[in-house]
């Protein structure tokens, strides 16, 4: 089958190689013309796992293209895949411009009939309003093709798209009979393998997205929540954590006590579901909680570092392991770094700070800053003369670091561990001097 895919992002360049990897013709459109001869030229420009060489297999195989040219795209194919960006707005609505320019592109330039699907993530209702749209459009420009709308979202985490795309927990569309047909063929090849196809209407399709992120986002906010109550009460988070995880009726899952989340999904969708709540004349009550509660826990960083040195950072100099905002990806979006980078650089501290993905991104977020020294490697953080290492981000090249290293490395300086990398025995062993975990007491090597 033809497929036209609308955005060459994070979404819309996975789903492109892996519709052509199920045997697809794909030709994925973006405006952004250095992107696409980026892309020709054999350059992926997103930091994830195994996607550079899918997306070179299925442009060797003829499968997959690319393109600026938006006319020629819409030609290409009867079957037009949406994966533009929705970013939220300053009220926290999702920003729908960029798919209402997409439908209305394709209307007007279209001269048969089509499926226009949409992956973006948008509020429930939305495909209602786009039909309306449509509609009328069709109708001033007099033309008499049929475009049908449907919703089929993604469920992608960054650091394992392609793997989730070709092994999803379910496949989720909506829209009515025709559309539900033509996606079932689309994806075929993935039914065959047993995961389960959900058709349903557009609307409980678009529903269903928002609340798994906010679902998965609740558990994040509430686990920090009860981190804030055990390092008050002397509990610790990991011993409640086993507790929990092996109740059956709440499994292992989305347990870890940390800094907070961020990335371009759970901060925005949960704002998003809150406002549509509002917009329907709910109190969202919870989801309100939900985004405080990880607002206030991106503060973890800024409070324990101000607690250990007397509220004084002035002069300082603060080491950071980790930028993106989970391993396996150079995402900086509402990264919880940020939020601590920000905050030790008003306190006027100096910052060193190094990632595996994400630094040429961070270099440019942070461009003028003369307080920021970017490092290449873990070491060099370790060794430019540290009076405290923040681990932002839980790489797996942190995690597997040697203790020991660490400690003769930075000698007297504390650690803060914003995302409970380590095992405290192990910690312990190793005698550093002051290490704060989140939810965990604290451990001292004094007598070193």
């Amino acid at each position: 089958m033809k497929i036209a895919v609308y955005g060459a992002g994070y979404v819309g360049l996975v789903s492109s190689a892996c519709l052509a990897s199920l045997g697809h013709d794909v030709l994925c459109a973006d405006l952004n013309q250095e992107r696409v001869d980026a892309l020709l030229s054999g350059h992926c420009p997103i930091h994830e796992k195994n996607l550079p060489e899918l997306l070179h297999e299925q442009t060797q195989a003829g499968r997959l293209q690319f393109s600026a040219d938006i006319e020629k795209t819409i030609d290409f194919a009867d079957i037009h895949f949406i994966a533009v960006g929705t970013p939220g707005l300053a009220d926290g609505r999702a920003d729908l411009s960029q798919v209402e320019a997409v439908v209305k592109t394709i209307t007007q330039l279209a001269s048969r009939d089509c499926f226009i699907i949409c992956k973006s993530t948008v509020p429930v209702g939305t495909g209602e309003r786009l039909e309306i749209l449509v509609k009328e459009q069709l109708q001033s420009l007099n033309k008499t093709i049929t475009v049908e709308l449907a919703s089929n979202p993604e469920f992608l985490r960054e650091g394992s798209a392609v793997f989730d795309f070709l092994n999803a927990d379910r496949i989720i569309v909506g829209g009515e009979p025709s559309a539900i047909t033509c996606l079932q063929a689309i994806y075929q090849p993935l039914i065959n393998k047993g995961i389960p196809f959900l058709p349903m209407s557009r609307c409980s399709a678009e529903l269903t997205k928002y609340s798994a992120n906010a679902m998965l986002a609740s558990r994040i906010s509430f686990m920090n929540q009860i981190s804030q109550i055990a390092e008050a009460a002397g509990a610790n988070i990991e011993d409640i954590r086993r507790g929990m995880a092996l109740d059956e009726r709440i499994g292992p899952h989305f347990l870890n006590a940390g800094i907070g989340y961020g990335g371009s999904c759970f901060p925005k969708d949960v704002r998003a579901l809150a406002e549509t709540a509002a917009d329907l004349r709910l109190d969202p009550v919870l989801l309100n909680a939900i985004d405080q509660t990880n607002t206030q826990q991106k503060n973890w960083v800024i409070k324990q570092l101000m607690k250990h040195f007397n509220n004084r950072l002035s002069g300082l100099k603060i080491g950071f392991w980790g930028l993106s905002f989970k391993p396996d990806t150079d995402d900086l979006r509402e990264a919880s770094s940020l939020t601590a980078i920000q905050s030790v650089l008003r306190a006027d501290a100096m910052v060193v700070a190094y990632d595996p993905a994400a630094i040429d991104s961070a270099r440019l977020l942070f461009q003028g800053e003369h307080n920021i020294v970017w490092a290449k490697t873990a070491e060099e953080v370790l060794n430019s003369g540290l009076d405290a290492l923040v681990i932002a981000t839980e790489w797996s090249e942190f995690k597997n670091y040697s203790l020991q290293k660490m400690k003769r490395c930075i000698k007297q300086a504390a650690v803060f561990d914003g995302r409970n990398c380590y095992d405290l025995r192990a910690v312990e062993e190793a005698r550093l001097h002051h290490y704060y975990s989140v939810g965990r007491p604290v451990v001292t090597g004094l007598n070193d």
